[in-house]
């Protein structure tokens, strides 16, 4: 049964010239592509680059735990570490909500 998740991403470190948002925009495609859409919120402050990355779908995960062991197994982890923003990753809020069937064009929340 599809469940609707929505997830969100803080991803903090301290500015650097290299293309954060990029990077992070990256990883997002390869994990969500065809299972969800996203926005990244970046900017600049005090010093730090901080991105906020929301990203929400429909999937078949059911829980949490399924969409946070879904990221761990497929995230690609760069070996050169200002490329790896998993390594930055501050914060994170997930919610994945069951989706009942209301009939062939639409579904409901449970």
């Amino acid at each position: 049964m599809p469940c609707e998740f929505q997830m969100d991403l803080c991803f903090i470190r301290e500015h650097t010239p290299s293309p954060f948002q990029t990077v992070i925009a990256g990883q997002l495609n390869r994990l969500f592509t065809g299972r969800g859409t996203w926005y990244i919120d970046y900017r600049v402050e005090d010093g730090l680059d901080i991105a906020v990355a929301e990203v929400k779908g429909l999937a078949a995960w059911e829980t949490e735990d399924e969409v946070l062991r879904y990221v761990e197994e497929n995230a690609s982890m760069d070996l050169e570490a200002e490329a790896d923003c998993w390594n930055h990753l501050q914060g994170y809020q997930l919610k994945v909500s069951p989706k009942v069937d209301a009939g062939c064009c639409r579904l409901q929340t449970r």
